[in-house]
């Protein structure tokens, strides 16, 4: 029997339950496979026997997942993330893997080490990344980072269902668009509803003091030319985009509203990062009242909607190391 080879980064502790409802929202839900399925498109073509791949923001494994399953070339797939709590959710579905390996991101003074700080220079041939760049505040560290971990003519492709782009259609969502609504919709219905009448003192200066909490889980979205210059200024060429719009499940979506650690930043005025009991009860319930509202009104005002789900576009980036 081939002994397997041993991981860079190996969890010390179990998996967080946070990581783990997060994977179970998204892992098999219809909207993420089409996504990571388009993002594997662009790339796999690419990948060649014995090439370096590296999954940046791999969190709970949810592209790498799929990669593996779909490109068939004998390839090395390298998982990275600055969360040890969601990487060992990955680690627990591909950790037995051998041509897998997982590293994180360490925390320098205020900032996370870039990917050729963590993985070395000029060694890996493709960095794949879902989901992850309008979480990233230093997009130039960050860019700068994969660009000299890659290889020269190494690729890298990445896309986001959070970017402003001039011609996406009155009616196509950005995830940031669901955030927003929901967070409204609850906030009425606390300032309503008798039954929430706990969270009615000085609910406005807590919703001006948690703005920074929102943001941090939800960034505000950043325009498509952000990125293309970001990506030039860090060395890239050849650069290219194309969007695709993604039918997106109302049962799959509260799933993903539903993720506790995501609610505390869609409604942090309700308990913040430490609800009680009863907080975090309460706060799930008003997403969910919320969320189901939303969909209502989607169905009913939307171009894009129906019965069953809304419309939401990725975006899709890919470069070239010069």
């Amino acid at each position: 029997m081939q002994k397997m080879m041993e991981k860079t980064w190996q969890p010390g502790k179990p998996v967080s339950r946070g990581a783990a409802a997060y994977h179970d929202a998204v892992i098999n839900a219809s909207w993420h496979v089409e996504n990571v399925s388009e993002l594997i498109r662009v790339v796999q073509g690419k990948v060649k026997d014995k090439d370096i791949v590296v999954d940046f923001g791999a969190g709970t494994g949810g592209l790498s997942f799929y990669f593996l399953k779909t490109v068939k070339s004998n390839f090395r797939l390298w998982l990275v993330d600055n969360s040890a709590a969601w990487l060992g959710k990955a680690y627990e579905i591909l950790g037995k893997n051998p041509h897998v390996e997982f590293f994180v991101l360490d925390k320098i003074d205020e900032r996370y080490a870039t990917l050729a700080e963590t993985v070395g220079e000029n060694i890996a041939n493709h960095v794949v990344s879902a989901n992850t760049f309008h979480l990233i505040q230093d997009l130039k560290s960050a860019f700068l980072g994969i660009n000299a971990a890659l290889r020269r003519g190494g690729s890298f492709a990445f896309q986001s269902g959070n970017i402003m782009r001039e011609g996406r259609k009155k009616g196509v969502l950005m995830i940031d668009d669901t955030v927003k609504r929901v967070h409204e919709i609850a906030l009425e219905l606390i300032r309503t509803d008798v039954k929430y009448k706990i969270y009615w003192i000085g609910l406005d200066e807590k919703i001006e003091n948690e703005d920074v909490q929102r943001k941090f889980v939800f960034p505000e979205p950043r325009r498509i030319e952000v990125y293309l210059k970001m990506l030039k200024n860090a060395g890239f060429d050849d650069i290219g985009t194309h969007h695709k719009l993604i039918k997106v499940k109302y049962k799959d979506w509260l799933d993903f509203l539903r993720v506790k650690r995501l609610q505390a930043g869609i409604l942090p005025e309700v308990g913040g990062k430490e609800p009680s009991q009863q907080e975090e009860q309460d706060r799930d319930e008003l997403i969910t009242i919320a969320s189901l509202k939303l969909f209502k009104e989607l169905e009913s005002n939307n171009p894009f909607a129906d019965g069953k789900s809304f419309t939401a576009e990725w975006v899709y980036f890919t470069a070239i190391k010069i």
